[in-house]
């Protein structure tokens, strides 16, 4: 197998004395004279194994019993899945609950919510390790990870140098996950060139607010649309401008040297919200920035009225009468530093420490892997196109196009809450990219070039081998400091920042152990091999 990137500390001959050694595990799991280690079925005589199932509350799913994939699923295996489906906003409270009744399912199915391996796993030892087990029941996903040059797995090993779950991906090779957006027909209506750094994107919007680049005649025109802390649309995703590559989730980013850095000690922070707040005084942002969510910001997106905004990609966000028609792709100079994003699989499935049929339960995720079955409960059958859901071979060059369009209201396949690993070299080798992922990476290798994106992501920040104990600790910590950065970053943007008021602000964070926190984050950096 490929290096781990994310290699920690912790060496093999370490493991092998101090956790059991991971071979040892796998050769205790004993396979049923009922199991077939190769082929289909798994087994002869049908077993029953119960996967408590995770959907985003987006999702409207029939039954999975009822699904035609999940059907030739158990009719390939041999095995028949109980289901337990829970929607993505009950899960915190539905897994604690059933670790606690003592009564759990075979198979933990949810690569889209949170899944505590530190606590179940290294702490309460209700999740078994998989290391040595996938490798011996799982030749699809073992291959998968094998074909790239680097291990996309190795961020699921726990502190205790152990993994314990299935990876989940979806390859797209993007290095980022924002990007800035500026209307060219207002542009060509006013004549103006792109702007080419922060001081000539601001005349550009105080042309957007006077010229009437719209031709009506009024002055309604939202020159920067986005929000206070409202995901892609908000502040943390206007401070790369400024050299402040922000973490999505945390304040914290990682410098060039490697460093866990505190971002409201970036001078680029200050600078940032001062020309906020020029904005904001001079109508130049949205007037509703303070106070708009998400769904506000979306919907004026739909409008088409903006002249800047950051967001994931254009085609198939929603915004196909809007921005849109008349957006494009705005590159800043090489002051900027934007989050780096890592193609590192997260969690997707788990097998807990009741599971008698251990061999049988990977053989089945491994089945789910399987190139037409994976397609199959992602998209919707095979040729289904005319039903708005589906796949099809590609007639010219052999590889899978999606014909799901996204249209049905009811799901009649698992979409992306199924297990689904596709590294970039297995997906480039199979499946023909839909344009609204095309447009994504086109948009990321223009940033790639243009060298705006930081050096190491922030997402080693989330593969960080801590402990449950360190991650709970943390928690009350970076409620503090959310609370305290979000509530006076609206106050600056307001009222202006002056030394006083932000000495003031500062000086916070000195009761909230942020130097402990960093100092936590950074140790776990320190025993990482990134790159």
């Amino acid at each position: 197998m490929k290096k781990r990137v994310l290699a920690t500390a912790l060496s093999a001959s370490m493991l092998l004395g101090c956790f059991g050694a991971v071979p040892a595990f796998a050769a205790e799991v004993e396979e049923s004279e009922n199991f077939n280690a190769e082929g289909y079925p798994i087994v002869d005589e049908q077993i029953t194994l119960k996967v408590m199932f995770a959907i985003r509350d987006v999702d409207s799913l029939i039954d999975p019993d009822e699904m035609p994939g999940v059907q030739a699923l158990e009719e390939k295996t041999n095995i028949d899945i109980e289901w337990e489906v829970i929607k993505g906003s009950d899960w915190d409270m539905k897994l604690n609950l059933m670790f606690a009744s003592g009564e759990y399912p075979d198979i933990i199915l949810a690569p889209n919510v949170n899944t505590d391996d530190e606590e179940f796993g290294v702490t309460q030892e209700l999740l078994i390790p998989l290391d040595g087990l996938t490798e011996k029941y799982m030749p699809i996903y073992t291959s998968r990870i094998e074909a790239e040059d680097d291990d996309p797995t190795s961020g699921l090993v726990a502190s205790n140098g152990l993994t314990y779950s299935v990876g989940y991906l979806v390859g797209q090779n993007i290095n980022t996950n924002q990007h800035f957006f500026i209307n060219q027909t207002w542009l060509d209506a006013l004549e103006l060139e792109t702007p080419t750094d922060v001081e000539s994107l601001t005349e550009v919007l105080r042309a957007f607010k006077t010229g009437d680049p719209n031709g009506n005649g009024e002055a309604d025109e939202i020159p920067l649309e986005m929000g206070l802390d409202t995901g892609f649309y908000g502040i943390r995703y206007m401070l790369p401008l400024f050299g402040v590559p922000c973490d999505p989730d945390k304040w914290i980013y990682i410098d060039d040297e490697k460093q866990v850095q505190f971002a409201v000690k970036n001078e680029g922070f200050r600078a940032c919200l001062e020309w906020l707040h020029t904005l904001y005084e001079e109508g130049l942002v949205d007037a509703e920035l303070i106070s708009q969510d998400i769904n506000t910001i979306e919907t004026k997106l739909k409008a088409g009225n903006v002249g800047f905004f950051t967001a994931w990609r254009l085609i198939a966000m929603g915004f196909d009468d809007g921005v849109m028609k008349d957006c494009v792709l705005y590159t800043p100079d090489e002051s900027a530093s934007l989050y780096r994003y890592l193609e590192m699989a997260k969690p997707g499935a788990f097998l807990t420490a009741t599971n008698e049929h251990v061999p049988e339960s990977l053989r089945l995720l491994d089945a789910m892997l399987e190139t037409e079955t994976m397609f199959s409960l992602y998209y919707g059958e095979q040729n289904t196109g005319d039903q708005g859901t589906g796949w099809e071979y590609n007639a010219e060059n052999g590889k899978i196009d999606s014909t799901n369009d996204g249209s049905v209201d009811v799901k009649n396949y698992l979409d992306c809450n199924t297990m689904f690993f596709a590294p970039g070299k297995y997906l480039s080798e199979t499946f023909n990219m839909p344009a609204q992922r095309i447009e994504k990476t086109e948009y990321c290798q223009i940033y790639d070039e243009a060298g705006v994106t930081q050096k190491y992501s922030n997402d080693y920040l989330d593969l960080a081998p801590l402990t449950s104990e360190q991650i709970q600790g943390s928690v009350l910590t970076e409620t503090d400091i959310n609370n305290a950065v979000v509530e006076n970053i609206a106050n600056f943007v307001i009222n202006g920042v002056t030394d006083e008021s932000w000495e003031s602000f500062v000086s916070m964070f000195d009761d909230m152990k942020v130097d402990e926190y960093i100092k936590m984050y950074q140790d776990a950096i320190d025993t990482m091999d990134i790159e």
